[in-house]
């Protein structure tokens, strides 16, 4: 096994732990771990399954289950081995920060606070950047084009999930949410 391949399953494996213990501890606090969608049913079922196909394959691959069409030149595996690091980074810190108020959609109650520090304060939106780190990582790692466009089609319609988010957050939020969006952006 090669070791770009290591690191990857290292890094998901990494991700994989935190994720676990951020549901945990939603379980534990009696956290919504679902909430209200802010798309219909369809497309916010269709944005979790086109993005999470590309970050499912990319282990699979990984691990040799899967082969793509043909392999990247190995700097554009290493630059995949980056891009899913930054994903780890920034997904993983995100589900810390988040805790038990790590849900998806929006929340159904108001008990949630406005998380403008850590890693929210360099991207208002970091587990999304980490899903999609994720997903570009595994169209480096494995550059495809059913991957490619499951990526891109997945990250189109969880912008436009964030974009409804985010006028959530103005009413709920006000000022505060005005004031953050215009010193933190949306992505990087």
């Amino acid at each position: 096994m090669q070791l770009s391949a290591i690191v990857i399953l290292v890094l998901y494996g990494i991700l994989g732990v935190i994720f676990a213990a951020v549901l945990a501890q939603v379980a534990i606090s009696g956290g919504e771990g679902y909430g209200r969608s802010t798309i219909t049913g369809f497309w916010q079922i269709t944005g979790k399954i086109l993005i999470m196909l590309p970050i499912m394959y990319l282990p699979l691959v990984a691990i040799g289950w899967l082969k793509p069409p043909h392999s990247p030149p190995l700097w554009l595996e290493w630059l995949a081995v980056f891009v899913a690091f930054e994903a780890m980074l920034f997904g993983g810190f995100a589900l810390l920060k988040m805790g038990k108020y790590t849900k998806m959609a929006l929340p159904k109650n108001d008990d949630i606070p406005l998380l403008t520090t850590g890693v929210y304060s360099l991207s208002r939106n970091p587990m999304y950047l980490g899903l999609y780190l994720l997903a570009i990582a595994a169209v480096l790692y494995m550059p495809c084009l059913p991957v490619a466009v499951s990526a891109v089609t997945g990250i189109i319609i969880h912008h436009k999930i964030i974009i409804n988010e985010e006028k959530f957050l103005e009413k709920k939020f006000g000022q505060s949410y005005r004031n953050y969006r215009k010193s933190v952006r949306r992505y990087l």
